[in-house]
């Protein structure tokens, strides 16, 4: 593809739905991350940017990250920092 600006990316293979392991690191991991959007997230676990917004949405809902900003096209969040209760609100083990 000569036309194609930029450097080409291999068609993203990304996950469409989790699987436990992936979904465990994102429970895990992302409520560390000082800045975490669906892009941060799809690259980190290399999975679709649909399903990382999701997935946020669920996290936001637990109370294991908190929303920053909210934008049409954009969604900003970042972790909890007033930890303790809310994450133990949301642990269901």
């Amino acid at each position: 593809m000569k036309w194609s600006k930029g450097k080409v990316r291999d068609k993203l293979n990304n996950l469409v739905l989790f699987d436990k392991a992936t979904y465990d690191k994102l429970c895990k991991e992302v409520p560390n991350y000082k800045l975490i959007t669906p892009v941060v997230i799809s690259e980190r676990l290399k999975i679709r940017g649909s399903l990382a917004r999701a997935a946020l949405q669920e996290l936001l809902s637990k109370g294991l990250i908190k929303l920053v900003s909210k934008h049409r096209a954009q969604v900003i969040y970042t972790r909890n920092t007033k930890g303790g209760d809310a994450v133990a609100a949301g642990e269901d083990a």
